[in-house]
């Protein structure tokens, strides 16, 4: 461990990992069958005795030695070969360094968040080879990582949490997520210089300097209309958590599409569906897709299930829902509760029925909650609702936003506190249908 003592004078930079290439794929097929028929076994997954893995470390290194071949990255490949038959493979080399905070493996491509800053490390091996590692670590934590079974959560021998979903459940390749705790310990004159207890201004405050992405600046700075630069900058910011509304095909999902796109690059992402129906363009995506509900002892796991997993141990910055149609609505509730920046569709005619129908959802998985913990829980985690609808001109359906409204908590009564920023129509419906029946009336036959 590090001297937390020591004052932090320049920001430490990620470590730079090798990919593995084919060649190291099939150097460590190779020297792993020779080992076995030599009766030669790796360490105890949990055997963390460093003599242990020296020992074997020098085993492989003698594999490697009697097979010939270059020399003069032997250390190396011995290294990879030990890590993969030992621990959780190249990722154990990030492991290692005390300012890696959590890894982050998606169809390949890793990054890690690093003293506090995302960084991406690149395609560092195919997509087999995480899974192969993803099925490793579950068989060596005594679980089961197959068949109805495609996710696992498992504690490293060091304290590490392991998670990880694999297709099918996982539509864009395997996912994995490692967590680390306490491997570098601060004090509280590190934690003063570096700023954890200054008082700092709120900085979402609709201004485009608040993007750090020059290309989400330039974006929103073209659209030419109010609502749609104030939707796509708290998207580009997650500044809030969106619930997308509307009848049945008034362009809900279409509006959640099109504000996926200006999602920040710079962070993880999840999106989770009942079908495949998002489309989402995004660096670092984690996509699954699970049904609902199962018949009564039908094997698997539901959306509900995945979506508990994913905001509570693979840390997105961002979850994106198709739509909440069942026991899912409590776990969006409940990730957006938690901090958690996330946006969904769910029908509902106007912005109160639409918050209506997530009380219903909530309430139709866990009664015992109450309507007012769950009105609590919606005033709380929602904090824009967008209205979709279907308007009728000149025989057809145009598709357009109807409302913004901003949830303000509850009032004194229990109910929703609303601000509408924008509202398509400004009369009330009662005024319009009065003032046609007036037109009608005098129209004639």
């Amino acid at each position: 461990m590090d001297n937390a003592c020591q004052a932090i004078t320049t920001r430490p930079s990620p470590p730079r990992l090798d990919a593995l290439s084919q060649t190291d794929l099939e150097m460590i097929a190779r020297v792993r069958d020779v080992l076995v028929a030599r009766a030669i076994k790796p360490p105890s997954w949990r055997d963390v005795d460093p003599e242990k893995r020296r020992k074997f470390f020098d085993e492989v290194r003698g594999v490697l030695i009697e097979q010939g071949g270059d020399r003069s990255n032997i250390n190396r490949r011995a290294q990879i070969i030990t890590d993969a038959l030992s621990g959780v493979g190249l990722l154990d080399q990030l492991l290692r360094d005390p300012y890696v905070e959590e890894i982050f493996v998606r169809k390949g491509e890793v990054a890690v968040e690093y003293d506090g800053t995302f960084h991406y490390l690149g395609r560092l091996a195919d997509d087999r080879y995480f899974e192969d590692l993803s099925i490793h670590v579950a068989d060596q934590g005594g679980a089961t990582l197959r068949g109805d079974r495609p996710a696992v959560l498992i504690d490293l021998p060091n304290g590490e949490r392991f998670t990880a979903i694999v297709p099918r459940l996982s539509t864009e390749g395997t996912a994995i997520n490692i967590r680390t705790f306490g491997r570098r310990v601060k004090t509280l004159e590190e934690m003063e210089q570096t700023g954890t207890f200054r008082k700092k201004a709120f900085e979402m405050t609709g201004s485009l300097t608040d993007l750090a992405d020059p290309s989400l600046r330039q974006r929103i700075a073209g659209l030419q209309n109010g609502p749609d630069r104030f939707l796509a900058w708290m998207v580009a910011t997650l500044s809030g958590s969106i619930l997308v509304a509307g009848e049945m095909g008034s362009g809900k999902t279409t509006l959640l599409n099109a504000l996926s796109g200006f999602l920040p690059t710079l962070a993880p992402v999840a999106a989770l569906e009942t079908f495949r129906e998002l489309d989402i363009q995004h660096p670092f995506l984690l996509r699954a897709v699970a049904p609902a509900e199962l018949p009564e002892g039908t094997p698997g796991v539901t959306l509900d299930w995945v979506l508990n997993v994913i905001y509570t141990r693979m840390n997105p910055a961002a979850v994106l829902v198709g739509e909440v149609v069942g026991p899912e609505a409590l776990q969006f509730l409940k990730a957006t509760c938690l901090g958690r920046k996330a946006m969904t569709t769910i029908h509902g005619g106007t912005v109160e029925e639409a918050l209506m129908r997530l009380e219903q959802l909530t309430l139709a998985s866990a009664p015992e909650l109450g309507l007012p913990a769950v009105r609590s829980m919606v005033s709380m985690g929602v904090d824009v609702v967008a209205l979709m609808g279907r308007v009728h001109r000149a025989g057809r359906v145009e598709r357009s936003l109807q409302a913004i409204a901003v949830v303000n908590g509850l009032d004194e009564d229990g109910e929703y506190k609303l601000d509408f920023l924008y509202r398509a129509q400004s009369e009330q419906a009662n005024q319009v249908l009065g003032q046609a029946y007036q037109n009608l009336a005098g129209a004639g036959p």
